[in-house]
This record gives structure tokens, sequence and C-alpha cells, in this order.
């Protein structure tokens, strides 16, 4: 009987937990945050409805909150000679070793404190963080890191674990023909 190795989870810890209550960057560093239903607790990007949206009706938020790197920041900060930290970006939670975050597909699961996160997609970069750095924005491109809805909500805080879950199952996706 064959067997296969399981492969290990990955996993990395939070460098940082931030939030802003209103928009902007940097958001401000925290010693906890409360993720709730819709969002970090307190944050501007919180809450049900997509607050970037400038057209048409509204949308639902699926950009309740965001994840960095750290490994980004450290490589920008180096290039550029800026001095990036948690929150410089307006990422609620910045994490390290997991790599740029590029490789999270939309669906992905995360663990983060108490709570779990649904990866929604990749967080494109504004021109709000140009404030840093005039070429800022085009150097990041593709690893601002990711956004992300509330699956369950907790507490997050620095050193706290951050783990890959693996993607949502089909079943709870919407996406499975009936």
């Amino acid at each position: 009987m064959e067997q296969h190795a399981i492969p290990s989870p990955r996993v990395g810890r939070v460098v940082g937990v931030c939030l802003r209550p209103t928009s902007g960057v940097p958001k401000y560093r925290q010693e906890a945050i409360v993720i709730g239903p819709d969002g970090v607790v307190g944050d501007y990007h919180a809450g049900p409805v997509n607050r970037h949206r400038k057209k048409g009706p509204p949308e639902p938020n699926h950009r309740q909150l965001t994840l960095v790197a750290q490994e980004v920041l450290d490589e920008l900060n180096a290039l550029l000679g800026t001095t990036l930290h948690a929150g410089s970006l307006g990422e609620n939670i910045t994490v390290e070793g997991l790599g740029d975050l590029s490789d999270l597909a939309p669906g992905t699961l995360l663990r983060v404190g108490s709570a779990i996160l649904e990866v929604t997609g990749q967080n494109q970069p504004c021109k709000t963080i140009a404030v840093y750095h005039p070429h800022l924005v085009k150097l990041i491109n593709g690893r601002r890191g990711v956004t992300a809805i509330v699956r369950q909500p907790g507490i997050a805080r620095p050193n706290d674990q951050v783990m890959v879950l693996g993607p949502l199952p089909e079943s709870q996706t919407g996406d499975a023909t009936a």
C-alpha cells in the first residue's frame, strides 16, 4: 500500500497589527486588534460595503482587511532607502515567514491569531503609498499583499501564529453546481 506524505502547513507569525479610523496611510500599530464579522473593529475599511466604490450601487466589501509581508517591506527599505514598517502600506496585519503572499489565491483560508480569514485577492497598489517614495507603487506591484474577508471573528496580536489552512472547500464557495 502506497503512502503519501501529508504536507506540513505553512506557518508564519504576526509582526504587527494596525488600524486607522480614517482613510489614508499609515495605519497605527496596536497591541491587539479585534477582528469582527466585517473586519477590524474601529478600522476605516471594516464594514459590509466597499468604501472604495465611487460610482454605481453599493457592493459587498471584499477587502475587510489586508495583510502584507514583512519580507516585502524589508526588501523595499533596502532598495529605496525608506523606513516602511507595519501599517505603512495601509495593512491591518503584517506577517513574516510566508513569503511575499503573491501565491495566496482567492479562497485560501488563513488562521491569524484566533480569527479565520478568507483571501479575496491580491491587493493592488494605490497612489496613496507614493508618499513614501515616487517609485514605490511601481516596485510593489504584485507584492502589496492580500485582501481578505472574515470567516471567523477573533483577536490578533504581534507574535501570534499565522497558518495557511488551504483553499475554502468547494461546498462553501458558492461555485459548486447543484
